[in-house]
């Protein structure tokens, strides 16, 4: 029977035997945070890979076996069986240097009851005299182990081979639209609570403690035949000064998701309000060119409070520099609006890709110069001769002129939101850029 989606393998095992290292080798990426504090990923990551022309998702998950007693640790461990479950193949990591430890037993035995394929891999064998020591794995009884070096990559090749040769049959669907989704914010304003409605399951684990996702997760929801790929992240922290290691490269992950996504949903705390901090990093959304939707949630909390005016108020003055992003009252908790949050993605994502044909563009420029005479100095007015846009994601308008050196701020600005007010580009950022045409271009073209 052929499955809708590629085949699924998880990868299974204690914390910090080199699940995130291994990841990162079979996806041939960099995408999984690898440090040796254990519990770093929390939370199910998957990536597509590809071994002997075959594409599956692996999917990385955080350690089971954290004897803590704590909340997280339960949630972890839930969230790695959650992968297990739903996996075509399992692939349980061990570690060679620790040997066999009664959480191994404990894992494979819990795997066993799955009735799943299960492949066991020893890692860090690094030499040949670690060898000798992989054959103490057989009494996991999971069948012939196969030692592998995730870190130098030693293995993992025949390793791959195995696993391949276990998933079921697959046939790669027709390519459809994805819009690829990236979920920001400060910590513990419910980013990853809002991940979980989208997605309609627990993909995240959510907890009033900051930083509890400390990944990117990667999750694709499919609606009315669109793909969208939810990329949930951690917390961006104000400054660097006082983050951990884990922290910092958390953050410096957040910003590659914001490179790599579409359209960003930016979640802001409606019970604390927006602060100076959501204000920098809606600015580096735009900076970045990236389409964006405004979260505002807990809103239940502030509707309980009844403070909404002054919130929306707080809203509109922290976000005046871009009235051009839609804003939408949500709590991730109650389930309040959260189905309005794709459709929204969509017009964003539309309006990112709006292209205005160069006759149409230059015939509002037209009407666009009666309305305030451009700028002059001294002898020398500014004259628009025609403009074109140049691209879109975001949406890029050059306007060819005598000089533009004479262009202000303020008139760039005016044009702008003409621009907006005419074709709307609403949730997208609008680039107006000038360039020196014509008799009047000199050696050397200026472009502002």
């Amino acid at each position: 029977m052929l499955r809708k989606g590629p085949p699924l393998v998880a990868i299974l095992g204690r914390p910090n035997v080199g699940k995130s290292t291994l990841l990162n080798r079979i996806s041939a990426t960099m995408s999984a945070i690898v440090d040796p504090t254990p519990g770093v990923t929390r939370d199910r990551k998957y990536l597509p890979a590809r071994w002997r022309d075959r594409d599956f998702i692996i999917a990385d998950t955080g350690g089971v076996g954290i004897d803590t007693g704590e909340w997280l640790a339960r949630e972890i461990e839930r969230q790695a069986f959650f992968a297990a479950e739903e996996a075509d193949v399992l692939l349980m990591l061990t570690d060679v240097k620790t040997g066999v430890t009664d959480e191994d037993e404990a894992l494979a035995k819990r795997l066993k009851r799955l009735k799943r394929d299960v492949v066991l891999a020893v890692n860090k064998v690094d030499n040949p005299d670690l060898e000798v020591e992989v054959a103490a794995f057989y009494s996991l009884g999971l069948g012939d182990p196969f030692s592998v070096s995730a870190y130098h990559g030693l293995g993992v090749g025949d390793l791959l081979d195995r696993v391949v040769e276990l998933l079921p049959p697959f046939e790669a669907p027709e390519e459809s639209q994805e819009i690829a989704v990236a979920i920001v914010g400060r910590p513990n304003v419910g980013k990853s609570s809002v991940l979980n409605r989208i997605a309609g399951e627990e993909r995240a684990v959510v907890h009033e403690e900051p930083h509890t996702t400390r990944d990117t997760i990667d999750t694709v929801v499919e609606r009315d035949g669109v793909l969208y790929r939810i990329l949930d992240t951690a917390g961006i922290r104000r400054k660097r000064t006082g983050a951990s290691d884990l922290e910092y490269y958390s953050s410096v992950r957040t910003f590659r998701a914001i490179d790599q996504a579409d359209v960003v949903l930016l979640v802001v705390d409606g019970e604390e309000g927006p602060s100076e901090h959501d204000q920098r990093i809606a600015s580096k959304i735009d900076s970045r060119g990236r389409a964006c939707v405004v979260l505002l949630n807990k809103w239940d909390l502030v509707e309980e409070r009844g403070n909404a005016p002054e919130v929306l108020e707080a809203v509109s003055h922290k976000f005046r520099f871009a009235p051009h992003l839609p804003l939408l009252r949500v709590s991730a908790l109650t389930g309040r609006a959260m189905d309005k949050i794709l459709p929204l993605v969509d017009n964003a994502y539309g309006e990112w890709n709006r292209r205005i044909p160069t006759p149409v563009l230059n015939e509002f420029f037209s009407r666009v110069k009666t309305k305030i005479a451009p700028p002059r100095q001294g002898s020398r007015q500014l004259k628009l001769y025609y403009a074109t846009q140049a691209r879109t994601a975001p949406p890029t308008v050059v306007v060819f002129v005598n000089d533009a050196g004479l262009v202000k701020p303020d008139y760039r600005r005016f044009l702008s939101r003409q621009l907006r007010e005419e074709y709307g580009f609403w949730g997208s950022p609008l680039r107006v850029h000038f360039r020196t045409a014509g008799k009047d271009r000199g050696a050397k073209p200026r472009v502002r």
